[in-house]
Formats: C-alpha cells, sequence, structure tokens
C-alpha cells in the first residue's frame, strides 16, 4: 500500500515501510542573483536537514539521499554536497547513499537545489496516528525564516531532529513548514481526528513561515519531557488534544 502522509509518501510492505520526504531551495545562496546572500555551506546544511526531519519526525532512518543541483559542480555544487557530508558525518549519517546531479549545460546566475530523502523503518516503530485524547502539544524553537535563520540560536539543528526520533517521550513529531504552525495544526488534528485545544503564548506568531525546519511541533504526555533539557532550545506548551465534538 502507498499513502501520502502529510508532505511524505509511506511505502507499506509487510512489517516496514519505506519513507520518501523532500524539500528545495531557491534564490539563497552566493550567485549573482540570489535573493539571500550566503555561503554554499549553510545552503547545504540547511536543505538536507529539512528533508531529513520529515523522515526522522516519523521515527524512520535515511539510507538513500538524492541532491539536484540547479547550479554548476565547480565551484557551487561540490561546495554544497561537501556541506551535505559534513552535515550527515557530524550526526552519524555518514554511511548514507548519496547520490544527485548538477547543471552542466547552462550557466546559471541563482542557486537551486532540491533534496529527496528515502528512508526504512519498522511498522512499530513509525510515530504515525499515535496522537490520543488528553495528549500534550509543544512547540520545541520558534518559527524563523531568512536572515533570522542565520541571527538566532534557538535553531533546531539536524542533531535536535536526530534525538526527537530517538525520543520514546515524543509521540509525533511535525516540523513545521514554510506554511506555519497553524497549518500543521490543522493538519494534526485532521489525521488524529481529535482537536487542539489552543493556548498560544502571546510572543509565537502561529501564521509565520517556518523556514528551514526551525521549530517542531511535538505530542507528548508528560509536562515537560526530559529531550527538552538535552536540546536546549526554547520550549513552549500550546494546547491539548481533545475530542473534536468540544
Amino acid at each position: 500500500m502507498i499513502e501520502r502522509y502529510r508532505d511524505l509518501i509511506i511505502i507499506y510492505e509487510k512489517d516496514v515501510a519505506y519513507v520518501i520526504s523532500c524539500d528545495s531551495l531557491g534564490a539563497i545562496g552566493s550567485k549573482e542573483n540570489d535573493v539571500l546572500k550566503v555561503d554554499e555551506e549553510i545552503v547545504g546544511r540547511a536543505t538536507i536537514k529539512v528533508a531529513l526531519a520529515e523522515a526522522l519526525c516519523i521515527g524512520a532512518r535515511p539510507i538513500v539521499i538524492s541532491d539536484t543541483l540547479a547550479v554548476e559542480m565547480e565551484p557551487t555544487g561540490k561546495r554544497i554536497i561537501e556541506a551535505i557530508k559534513e552535515e550527515l558525518k557530524e550526526n552519524g549519517l555518514a554511511d548514507l547513499l548519496l547520490t544527485g546531479s548538477t547543471e552542466e549545460n547552462f550557466p546559471t546566475s541563482m542557486t537551486g537545489i532540491g533534496i529527496t530523502v528515502v528512508a526504512r523503518a519498522k511498522l512499530s516503530d513509525l510515530k504515525v496516528r499515535k496522537a490520543k485524547e488528553g495528549m500534550l502539544v509543544s512547540l520545541l524553537g520558534y518559527p524563523l525564516v531568512g536572515s533570522e535563520v542565520i541571527a538566532s540560536k534557538d535553531v533546531l539543528q539536524l542533531k535536535d531532529y536526530v534525538a526527537i526520533s530517538q525520543s520514546k517521550e515524543i509521540i509525533e513529531a511535525i516540523p513545521v513548514g514554510s506554511k506555519g504552525i497553524a497549518y500543521e495544526l490543522g493538519i494534526l488534528e485532521e489525521i488524529s481526528g481529535l482537536k487542539v485545544e489552543r493556548n498560544i503564548p502571546s510572543h509565537i506568531d502561529i501564521f509565520k513561515s517556518g523556514g528551514p525546519s526551525s521549530s517542531c511541533i511535538i505530542v507528548h504526555e508528560k509536562e515537560a519531557p526530559s529531550i527538552v533539557n538535552l536540546l536546549d532550545k526554547p520550549f513552549n506548551s500550546i494546547g491539548k488534544l481533545i475530542p473534536s465534538n468540544i
């Protein structure tokens, strides 16, 4: 069976599931027409984090990564690929198979990159449709975008998503994407069949873009799961799951 689950594709085979996630980035880099000027290292690390975060958050272990770079190999593509490899190595994922392509036929004046991740998990390990009535909903990090991501220390990193994936206390986890917290809460309600009784702190904008998965919604049972101390990132309670008819 194959299903679309949030932004993921899940392929079920007996007691194993294969998860496909992806992310793209454009107009961010050091080329002439890039809107946000940053080094290629940031481009590689940020984009690979987002694609991996989606798979990690449902408990899947990445096995293959494909990078499709709309830039030349020398020097831009090579720098991005080196950043991707370094990010994987630093987070215990150096054993993943990496393949990809670059643009060698035409000159490019703007950076573009796409990442696809193939991951695998036992069905029993998938953090999918596990949310239940009475469970708490919280936010790790803050929704940040553009230059805010570079300046802030509150951005969730790949190491944080690896920890989230391994935490038994986190029942479900949802990286916040460009559509914002409100959208992701709506998807959680739709999938769980429950309602999020919202209690959003005034300093959190639930309609703001989450940028490169700078924050993550988590569903848990304890008031303050121990992972909060391990990650050293902002933690805010934002609601509780209640019956949808209330």
